[in-house]
Formats: structure tokens, sequence, C-alpha cells
């Protein structure tokens, strides 16, 4: 190699590649570790590693650089050999592999799967650890560990008592916890976000259920002094666990499925002023208003730091008996996610959040509805500094659901002053041809999601050529009503459909066809060809319909048409075609 400095201006070697290699990794560097796939039944998730990007650290060392830390950002531990149920290779990176490659230092996040048929073998568990620690060392950048509990050939049969009631001794629990603690701090010594998570176990004794509740009820408190994060799932939690954590320290709290309301009201109130972040999932209505109530009638319990309020789950009807907050409860929440009932019957949180809502994700009965529109929470503009608008219907509670999905597809688009992201969910009854006409088309709208409204590729094009700055789409296509057939799309059809849209002038740049309803997968990949030819702003057509066989066939139905000749020298033969 030449030893003699570079030139300053030489440009290194990771500028010249392709703009769509750049374009790739610069989405997984905004994703961090990339999006999130389902492991078990129930909310845990892993990330994904992608093997498209290892390639690239053989280019130069500069996209080493890049590329190394969104590979190895995120690890997995196994206390067996036993696989959780859909964990493979292509999901998580094995800390094993990190450590084969010398990269052990670029992890930030562990998995750690605790087997817990295995748990109460000590030596068995203490063996493995420090095998562990002698084989990678500390994990001293580790700041994230999720400890997930798994089951191999379990031990423990129907009416297996000796075994239960070594499960029931506390002593025992005790003495493991310590063990697994011991160890999981030499481990990871700078760990300041523990997540624990339990799997439902159907069809297993429920002495299984009670080992992990017991253990695993212990693990959130094991590190109460260093954490600032604390998640739980179906875990029992006593008041003596939870009294452990330091107030000031904890930032986020995510409770699900907790048994007895009582006490994780009393947690959550507790470390009420330095929050930033709450998750609860399956309260009673009743209890979600009373993190809100002061000592006082008068009083409010105040969430100064909030910023994100995810809401899932709400169990019962909102009541005007019930005693409300009287001041905004959450002065700086940024993200409201309410994916079940609304629990407030007063509109005080709403009303409160027009000055400071980013994201408002909620879903709107009847009665809710005509109370925020009588309040002007839905007029143009209501909210000043929206980001992030998805209102969905509970639509049991919806009489006319016609004309409401009409409203509500308009006042979605309205709403906020600076959107810029809209998911419209579930308006199935629309009438597009009626409704597009009268819809805003604001300028800062970037990216539409229109993925659980079926609308036909006439539809979707008129409505899209509507916003003058819409960067990406999600939709779901269909069949015209009155073009049902299991043909292929002739000529003369083709040409007239160009003429139509002739003069549209879109800017969206990305389309992904998330849902399609024709009458066969060749047909829909042709109308997709269509679609995308007349909309001349369009650069990619991703194919991501849940079943993968069928973008597999709709994707080749697609190829299929481009070999037409009535394509040929046409946009779409510039068009990226592809599926996940």
């Amino acid at each position: 190699m030449n030893s003699q400095l570079p030139s300053p201006l030489a440009r290194p070697l990771a500028q010249t590649l392709p703009c769509d290699i750049i374009a790739h990794i610069a989405q997984y560097v905004k994703l961090g570790a990339a999006t999130p796939k389902a492991l078990v039944r129930g909310s845990t998730t892993i990330p994904m590693t992608s093997r498209e990007l290892v390639p690239l650290t053989a280019v130069c060392r500069d996209w080493r650089t890049v590329v190394n830390p969104i590979i190895y950002q995120v690890a997995c531990l196994c206390t067996s050999d036993y696989k959780p149920y859909r964990l493979s290779d292509d999901c998580l990176s094995a800390l094993n592999r990190a450590v084969q490659h010398r990269k052990q230092g670029l992890i930030r996040q562990l998995y750690l799967f605790v087997d817990m048929s295995t748990l109460f073998e000590l030596e068995g568990l203490d063996s493995f650890l420090q095998f562990a620690l002698s084989e990678c060392g500390e994990l001293v950048n580790v700041n994230k560990l999720v400890l997930v509990p798994t089951y191999s050939n379990s031990p423990y049969r129907w009416g297996s008592n000796n075994a239960l009631e070594k499960i029931e001794k506390a002593a025992d629990i005790s003495t493991t916890m310590d063990c697994l603690l011991k160890g999981i701090r030499c481990l990871v010594p700078n760990v300041r976000v523990v997540n624990t998570t339990y799997q439902s176990q159907y069809g297993h004794h429920y002495g299984r259920i009670r080992d992990n509740e017991h253990a695993m009820a212990l693990l959130p408190a094991m590190f109460a002094s260093q954490t600032t994060q604390v998640s739980t799932d179906l875990v029992k939690l006593s008041r003596v666990q939870l009294s452990q954590f330091v107030p000031g320290l904890l930032r986020s709290i995510s409770i699900s499925n907790c048994k007895g309301p009582q006490i994780p009201i009393e947690f959550i109130r507790r470390h009420a002023p330095w929050l930033e972040s709450l998750s609860i999932s399956n309260f009673t209505t009743l209890a979600i208003i009373k993190l809100t109530l002061g000592a006082t009638p008068e009083s409010t319990c105040m969430y100064p730091r909030l910023k994100k309020l995810y809401i899932a789950s709400v169990v019962g009807f909102r009541r005007e008996r019930f005693r409300q907050p009287l001041a905004d409860p959450f002065p700086a929440l940024e993200v409201l996610d309410c994916q079940s009932s609304f629990p407030f019957s007063t509109l005080v949180v709403l009303e409160g959040g027009r000055s400071h809502f980013r994201v408002l994700r909620m879903r709107l009965d009847e009665d809710l509805f005509g109370k925020m529109e009588q309040n002007g929470l839905l007029r143009k503009a209501a909210f000043q500094k929206l980001q992030v608008v998805s209102l969905k219907w509970v639509e049991r509670s919806v009489h006319d659901l016609q004309a409401y999905s009409e409203r509500m597809m308009l006042k979605s688009l309205e709403i906020g002053a600076q959107t810029q992201i809209v998911h419209v969910n579930k308006l199935r009854t629309v009438d597009f041809d009626l409704t597009i006409p009268k819809l805003h088309f604001a300028s800062t709208i970037r990216v539409l999601d229109f993925q659980e409204t079926a609308m036909t590729i006439s539809q979707a094009a008129t409505l899209l050529c509507g916003f003058p700055n819409l960067f990406k789409t999600m939709l779901f296509l269909r069949e015209s009503p009155e073009l049902r057939s299991k043909r292929m799309p002739e000529p003369e059809e083709i040409t007239q459909f160009r003429k139509k849209f002739i003069d549209c002038r879109s800017s969206v740049q990305f389309v992904d066809v998330c849902k399609t309803q024709f009458a066969n997968t060749r047909r829909a990949g042709e109308y997709i060809v269509l679609f995308a030819d007349v909309l001349p702003s369009v650069s990619k057509v991703r194919i991501a319909c849940t079943n993968s066989g069928r973008s597999d066939r709709v994707l080749k139905g697609a190829n299929f048409a481009l070999a037409r000749t009535i394509y040929r020298g046409s946009h779409a033969q510039d068009v990226r075609l592809y599926k996940d």
C-alpha cells in the first residue's frame, strides 16, 4: 500500500458505493437494531439482524466502522441448548458469534433466555454464567438487559408433587435468584435498563406457571438500586419488592397483566415526579383514573416529566360518576398512545395536549368523538405540534359507521398544524370517490398509511396526487367493482388509465403494498405495475403482504406484466419492485 498521506480531496471508498446501498444502511442506522419481530405468544419481541449488511464489512474500514455496531448491537445468551420459540440465527446474533469475531465490545443490549426447567440446578447455572464470563469478559457497554424465561423438556409433570414442593420453598427460589443476580452483575456490570417478561405456557401444569411467577417476580427488584427502567408482564409484585426501587432513579415503568392493581398504582404514583415513560395494560378504567388523582378532591397527581404514555386493553367503560382529574396531569406529554377505550370521561388530558402532543394514537367511540368535536379538538390545526396522527373506531360503539368513517378520515388529515405522518385505520365503508374531493391535502404530510383501508388503484392514484410533498405511502389495493374479472387488463384499458392520469403530478417515491384483494395474484401484480406506471415520482414498490408466499406470487405477476410490449420503455420499467 502507498504509505503517503491521502489527498484531502480524495473520497473514501465508502462514499463511492451506490446510493441504494447507502440508503439501505442509513435505514438500519436510523432504526437501530431494526424492526422487532415476535418471539413468543404475547408482547415479547426481539430485534432482527440483517445478513444483507454482512458483506459490506469487507468493503473497507470505513464501512466496517458503520456496519459492525449495527450487526452486533444486540446479542442473546441462552442458559441451555434449547432455543426459544421462533428464535433462530437469522433473528438475533448469539453472544458466542460476537466473541468469535471479537465484537463483544459493540454489544449494547443482551437478551438472556433463562431455561426455567433447569433454573433450580444451582451448580449448572453458576457454571454456565462463570463460563460465559470467562469466554467474553465483562460486557461493560451493555446498558439494557432483557430477561426472558423459556422452557425445554420440563421435569415437572401432572401430579409431580415433589417438584412443586421444591418450587414453593422460598429459600430455594431466593438462593437461585441470588446466584443468578451475582452472575449477571459480573457479566453486565453497567446495566441501567432491565426488562422481564412472562410467557404463557398453554397446556402445562399450573405449578410451572407458579414457578415462573415466583422466580420472575424477584428479578425487577434485583436491579432496583441501579436500573432506570422496569418492565414486567404477568408478574405478581409485592410492596416489599417494589419499595426497593429508589425514587428519583426510575425513569420508565411498563406493567402488564399484574394481579392486584392497587400495588402497581401505589408504585407508579410514588415515582410520578420522575417518570418519563409509562406503559400500562389490562388495567381497569378506575385504576387508570386513580393514577391521576391527588390526596384531596381538589388535587391532581402530577407527572411533570412524563413524555410517553401507552395504554392498552382497558377493562370497563368510562363513568361520569368517577372522580376525574381537575388539571392536566401530564403537562409535558408528547406521545399519547391509547390502543383501547379512552379511560377519562372529561377532556382535560386532550385539551391540555393541544399545545404539546407530538404523537396521538387513539380509538374513538361515538360519544368521545362528539365531545371532541363540540370542544374544538377536531377542528383544523387544533393540535399545534402534532406530527403523527392515528385515529380509529371502537367499531361496536358507532351506529352509522360509514358517515363517521368519512368524518374520521377528514379530521385525521387536518387536526394537526404540523402533521407529517397519518395512519387511517380500517375505514372500510368510506366512499372514496365522494370523500377525496373534501380532503385537506396538507403540504406537511410526508407519510400516509392506508394499509387497513381498501381502495382501487384509481382511487389511490387520485388520493396520492393531491399531496404535494408526500414521500411514502402504505396501501391496501383491491379490485374495482366494475372490472371484476380473472383476466389480465387489456391494452385498451391500460391506455385509458394512462390518459386519465396523464397530468398527474405526484411526489410519492416509495409505495408499500401491504394487502391486495384481486381475483388472483397475477391480476394483482398487473394492476400494481399499472398503478406505478402512472405515478412518475414512484421509484420503489415493496410488496409486503402478510403471507410471504402470496407476496412471491404477486411479485411474479408484476414481473410478467413488465414483460408485456405495452410497458416497453415506460416509467414502470424504471420502478424497482421487490418484496421483504
